[in-house]
């Protein structure tokens, strides 16, 4: 019975070691990405508060809580990718300079950035948020719970549906 509990007690440590040690090696990387999650969270907050100001009868200007479960995820989803590049790394190319890391954080990085730029230009009359509507996709629509095309009128948006189904 004493031999067992001592495997137990064996296996357990090795289990947290090894937890341990992938958690390490991830979360210089990981702190970045925690970083532009929560500048995403906050863009989309301004686009709400701004989406409110315009239409005030279909919008609240408030964060959602459905939303925090996407986030959570978001984060980890992000954190076992980094953990398994880091596992690609050591295993797989047997290198230790954390390519696979350092790609799969840029990825993700670059996509915060663009959902952070979509927030940004959506339902903003700046001149550059101008021109970014013309390559982004309008998240007015998520906050509206309905279709742009429904409450826009032809030539309303550059990047609508109307107008490219216009042509």
């Amino acid at each position: 019975m004493e031999e067992l509990k001592l495997k137990l007690l064996q296996y357990a440590t090795s289990m947290i070691a090894g937890f341990v040690l992938a958690f390490e090696t991830s979360l210089d990387y990981f702190i970045p990405c925690l970083l532009a999650i929560a500048l995403d969270v906050f863009s989309a907050f301004m686009l709400s508060r701004r989406v409110h100001k315009k239409h005030p009868d279909r919008c609240d200007g408030k964060f959602k809580s459905e939303y925090k479960w996407r986030v959570m995820i978001t984060l980890g989803v992000m954190f076992v990718v980094l953990i398994l590049a880091a596992y690609v790394d050591h295993k797989v190319r047997m290198s230790d300079d954390q390519l696979a890391v350092r790609f799969a954080m840029g990825a993700f990085l670059f996509y915060e950035l663009w959902s952070c730029l979509e927030n940004w230009s959506s339902e903003n009359e700046q001149p550059f948020a101008r021109a970014l509507q013309r390559i982004m996709i309008n998240k007015a629509e998520r906050h509206l719970d309905v279709p742009l095309k429904d409450i826009l009128m032809k030539g309303d948006n550059h990047h609508t549906v109307l107008d490219k189904d216009d042509n």
